[in-house]
């Protein structure tokens, strides 16, 4: 079968020694859900494997586990149904992966958001990712503790990116870089959206030079305490921003910025 873009695929049986998975696209293999397969595993439910002939290498795009667990009942590599795509591009392997885990709701945010980086079809995504390269810092997805400009949480950036708009979230990295230098918990998801609300309600007041002296002199530690501590609202955005409008404030000299955030 075929469709506009010249991609064929044909149901076919492979040699799973052929297989080349792993790919920056795909979830990584957990021994946790490999275990949970195992207990519940039922051959007659399987679905043929996905994969991708691209660059005279055979792919695996879908059925990562499947294959590890049938080469440990079978003791080694074996003959498997599959449907076998021809014309797929890497990007486009990466799309079908992301579309196919996403019908199975299996995907977390940040393994969406790796595979949609892969795919390059989300334009939003791919701007996000690019603003975040531009300022110095890595997106990185799925990795539970960040080191210095790394940073792991999704939904506090997007929601941060989605309240700022381009530009406006270039301007909040600058700042973030220039004050911060990438500090892990300045990167927290509490932090970054107060930072966002800070710098939406205040954008037309904060003036770069000034604004980088006075935030420099905030620890990014002692805002993350306050924030937690803050149990007048629910809203995280609106308490750390709180702390940084109050610790703004704090510093020597300037204009200080009143309160005008909508409780």
């Amino acid at each position: 079968m075929s469709n506009n873009n010249g991609v064929t695929f044909e149901m076919s049986s492979i040699d799973t020694a052929l297989l080349i998975s792993g790919q920056p696209y795909q979830r990584p293999v957990r021994e946790g859900r490999l275990r949970e397969l195992t207990r519940d595993w039922d051959s007659g439910l399987l679905d043929p494997l996905v994969v991708s002939y691209r660059d005279g290498s055979f792919y695996l795009v879908d059925g990562q586990h499947r294959v590890i667990i049938q080469r440990r009942m079978y003791g080694g590599d074996f003959n498997a149904p599959c449907k076998l795509y021809h014309g797929l591009t890497y990007k486009a392997e990466a799309e079908l992966c992301w579309k196919l885990d996403k019908a199975r709701e299996q995907l977390s945010a940040a393994q969406s958001a790796n595979a949609l980086i892969e795919a390059g079809s989300d334009p939003e995504i791919m701007e996000i990712h690019r603003l975040l390269l531009a300022n110095g810092f890595q997106w990185a997805l799925g990795k539970r503790t960040p080191g210095d400009y790394e940073v792991t949480v999704v939904q506090a950036v997007i929601s941060a990116y989605r309240l700022l708009g381009s530009a406006a979230f270039d301007r909040m990295l600058y700042l973030m870089d220039s004050a911060w230098k990438g500090a892990p918990s300045s990167l927290r998801a509490g932090f970054l959206s107060g930072m966002a609300l800070f710098l939406k309600t205040y954008e037309t007041e904060l003036v770069n030079r000034t604004a980088i002296k006075r935030l420099t002199n905030i620890d990014p530690d002692e805002v993350v305490r306050r924030g937690k501590t803050d149990f007048s609202t629910n809203r995280a955005a609106l308490r750390y921003a709180r702390v940084l409008r109050q610790k703004y404030n704090s510093q020597p000299g300037g204009r200080k910025l009143p309160y005008r955030f909508k409780e």
